[in-house]
């Protein structure tokens, strides 16, 4: 946890410093845009010819029914122990760099991937790839299984509902559907 830490510290002041070498202001603080060329930060204006508003992501949550069992990205950085057995929902770069993670702990991995294949968009060759070296890790993976509900049984354990039946006996569930800007303040 303190390596991670250290890191994601490190990470930041790259960014940070990319920034101060361009010669950006960077302003933190609560925003309000007035007009297109000003904006009031914890009430105090700032005019200039061009603005550029950085805000938070916040995780992608689908909306069914348990999803409140589920943990995403930011929060499966701050387990502190081994899972057992996880299903991962989604086919994308994140889901399968933690598929990844996990397999490499030795927690049995499970994909669920809404598409008929992982890492849409990626060139096929590339996909191709991945999918064989996630079958000779025993990644075991889904294609076209949607999600429609998480249920969680008495013992904790969690099952997961989707259109083709249920998988049971999770001990963490993960959704890695990507991050929407916090827009809402």
């Amino acid at each position: 946890m303190a390596n991670k830490s250290a890191e994601l510290q490190h990470l930041t002041g790259i960014y940070k410093n990319i920034l101060k070498n361009a010669r950006v202001k960077s302003i933190e603080g609560c925003r309000k845009i007035l007009d297109p060329h000003t904006v009031d930060v914890d009430g105090k204006l700032y005019t200039t010819r061009h603005i550029l508003i950085s805000v938070r992501g916040c995780p992608f949550i689908l909306d069914i029914p348990g999803s409140q069992y589920a943990i995403y990205s930011d929060v499966a950085l701050d387990l502190h122990s081994r899972l057992k057995k996880i299903a991962i929902i989604s086919g994308g770069y994140i889901a399968i760099e933690f598929a990844s993670i996990f397999n490499g702990l030795k927690s049995e991995v499970y994909l669920f991937i809404r598409q008929n294949n992982l890492l849409r968009g990626f060139d096929e060759e590339v996909r191709d790839f991945v999918s064989k070296q996630m079958s000779l890790r025993r990644i075991d993976y889904h294609t076209e299984e949607s999600p429609q509900a998480i249920l969680k049984a008495p013992d904790g354990s969690l099952s997961l509902k989707n259109n083709k039946g249920n998988i049971n006996g999770f001990s963490h569930i993960m959704f890695a559907t990507g991050h929407r800007p916090d827009t809402k303040v």
